[in-house]
Parts: C-alpha cells; structure tokens; sequence
C-alpha cells in the first residue's frame, strides 16, 4: 500500500522531490504503527492448545477466546476489511489515478510547466503508458490472485463452517495460506521486472544488455522518490 501511494505521489507530483524522503518516511511509520496496533489483540487472542487425538500435536489458535459465535465472525470480518477490501481499494484507486493522469497528459497537446523536466519525445510516451499499465495490472492482479482463494474459503467457513468441514480438507485451507502470502514475494520482483534502472543491470543469456529506454512521464519520477525509501 504504502508502495502504491509512492507511485500515486510521484506522478501526480513529480517535482515534489524534496518532500519525497519525508513523506515516504512519514508513511513508513504511519505503516509499522497501524500494523503494531493491530497486532496487539492477537496476543490476547491467540492461544496454544494441545489435541491428543487422533495425533498428538499444539497448535496456535482462537478456539475459546471468543464468548458468543457472532464475536469470531466479527473479528473475522474485521480482519478480512483491514487486510484485503482496504489495501486492495487503495491500490485500484493509486493506479486508476496514476493511468488516468497518463492519459490525460498523452490528451494534452501541451505539457505544462510542472511537466518541463519531464518530456520526452512523442514515440517515447505510449512505451511509457504500456509499461505503466502493465505493471499496474500485474500488482493488482497478483494480489487478487493470491489471496482472494483464501478469502472466499474464510468467507464460507465463518457463515457456514459445518459446510466446509465436511466438504473442504484441512490441507487445502493451509495451501491457500501460503498461496496467499506468496504475494508478498511477487511485489519486490514486479516493481524491479518494470523498473528501467533495474532492467539495465540485467544480462540477456547472449550477453548484451537490454536495450536502453529513455526516461518517462511514467517511470522516470519512480526513481527519485522510490529512492528514499
């Protein structure tokens, strides 16, 4: 999220490069104190529990903590708000932001006075737009994709957890987990795969670089603020 809004910022405010580094600091602290704040109820949630039968094995869980059954879909509900609807909406928005200011730029006949630094010929804008777009489509993407399984099945299991007890196997609930957090693996190698910088240090198998592209409306500001990071 907070990755998104770096993007969102440094194209709708491109020569806002000196409050870059406070403001993506600002965000990072705002980032670490929302999650810490809401990590702290799984400390009082969240409990060892030793099953006998038919294996011998502690796991860490929720069962008992909650008084009534409508207090666990709650908290659940809560959980899937903060964790997937909010981030996925703030990343939509970012990118539909940053695709709509492209767009309008590519419109205009002439770029205004904030844009100066940022020109590049006419053939260069449209490469600029692609790879904008792609990029904004395989974040979004993989983060659909890898946690709205997941989601769905919570979503069946804290309305009807009878029905997916006896119809879905255990082992596939953990494997969509794991699907899940793969996401967070996928980011760092998108951002770097879409970066111009990051693609000209990479070799191809022949050995000869990439084909060096100039810098655009829709990454060239990228590297300024993504910098301070």
């Amino acid at each position: 999220v907070v990755i998104s809004l770096d993007r969102q910022a440094a194209v709708l405010r491109p020569l806002a490069i000196a409050r870059a580094r406070r403001r993506n600091r600002a965000m990072l602290r705002a980032a670490w104190m929302l999650s810490a704040v809401l990590a702290v109820p799984q400390l009082f949630l969240f409990h060892t529990v030793t099953l006998r039968a038919p294996h011998n094995f502690t796991q860490c869980t929720t069962r008992g903590s909650f008084p009534q059954p409508w207090h666990e879909t709650l908290y659940n509900m809560l959980s899937f708000t903060c964790l997937f609807l909010l981030p996925l909406l703030i990343m939509v928005c970012c990118y539909a932001r940053i695709l709509l200011e492209i767009s309008r730029r590519m419109g205009s006949s002439l770029f205004s006075s904030r844009d100066v630094p940022l020109r590049c010929s006419g053939s260069n804008i449209p490469r600029a737009r692609l790879r904008t777009l792609k990029m904004s489509l395989v974040i979004v993407s993989s983060f659909i994709l890898c946690w709205t399984p997941y989601y769905l099945l919570g979503l069946w299991y804290w309305f009807c957890p009878r029905a997916v007890q006896q119809k879905v196997p255990p082992s596939l609930s953990h494997i969509l987990f794991i699907f899940g957090l793969f996401n967070a693996c996928l980011d760092p190698i998108t951002y770097g795969l879409f970066t111009i910088p990051f693609r000209r240090c990479c070799v191809c198998p022949c050995g000869h670089s990439p084909e060096p592209e100039p810098p655009s409306p829709a990454t060239g500001s990228f590297h300024c603020s993504a910098s301070s990071l």
